[in-house]
C-alpha cells in the first residue's frame, strides 16, 4: 500500500506542475505603416553599355526598374577592362547617400584570376571575395552619378558562362555596418 500512495502523490504532484506550467501566449498589438517610395539611387547605363563586344558579341547591361542591373560581356583571355559599362546615380538633390557591395554568390571558378567592379575609379570590389565590401563607406553625395567598371583576368576560356551575385546596398548613414547575410536567405 506504501507503493500504492507514493504513486498517488507522484501523480498529484506531476499534476500541480502541468496545471503550474501550462503555456500562455500574449499578443500585443504592432501597427506598421509601410509606405513605398521611388529609389533615390538607381542604376543606369554607362556609355559603353549595349555596344559591340568581342566577336561580334554585344556588352549587354540592363538596369529593369533602375533597382538591378544586369550585366552580360565575353571577355577573352589575360586582362579585360570593361569602361563605363553601367552608373550609380543619386537622383535625390537634397541628401547624401552611402553604399557598399555585398558579393552574395562569389566567382569560384578557376578559369578566373581576377574579377573586380571598379566603382568610379576609385573602388575595387572583388568579385571573388563573398563579403560586404569596402570595408568603408563609399559617399554618394546628392546628384552625384558613379561609372561602373568591369575587369577581368581569364587564365582559360572553357565553354559554360560564369556568373557572379552582388548587392549594392544604400543607407542614409555611414555610421553602421551593413548585415552579411539576411533573413530567409
Amino acid at each position: 500500500m506504501n507503493t500504492k500512495r507514493k504513486l498517488i502523490a507522484l501523480l498529484a504532484i506531476a499534476t500541480l506542475i502541468s496545471i503550474v506550467n501550462a503555456s500562455v501566449f500574449v499578443y500585443y498589438p504592432i501597427n506598421l505603416t509601410i509606405s513605398p517610395q521611388n529609389p533615390p539611387v538607381v542604376f543606369l547605363t554607362g556609355s559603353n553599355s549595349n555596344k559591340r563586344d568581342l566577336w561580334g558579341e554585344t556588352i549587354t547591361v540592363s538596369t529593369g526598374d533602375g533597382t538591378s542591373l544586369t550585366i552580360n560581356v565575353h571577355p577573352t583571355l589575360q586582362k579585360n577592362y570593361y569602361y563605363d559599362i553601367a552608373r550609380i546615380k543619386n537622383n535625390d538633390d537634397t541628401h547624401t547617400y552611402y553604399i557598399k557591395f555585398r558579393v552574395t554568390n562569389p566567382i569560384t571558378d578557376s578559369r578566373v584570376d581576377k574579377a573586380y567592379l571598379i566603382i568610379n575609379g576609385d573602388y575595387n570590389i572583388d568579385l571573388k571575395n563573398g563579403e560586404v565590401q569596402p570595408s568603408s563607406w563609399i559617399e554618394l553625395s546628392n546628384s552625384d552619378e558613379f561609372r561602373v567598371d568591369l575587369y577581368i583576368v581569364l587564365n582559360s576560356v572553357g565553354s559554360s558562362s560564369i556568373t557572379v551575385g552582388v548587392d549594392l546596398i544604400i543607407s542614409t548613414t555611414n555610421a553602421e555596418s551593413p548585415p552579411l547575410t539576411l533573413p530567409g536567405e
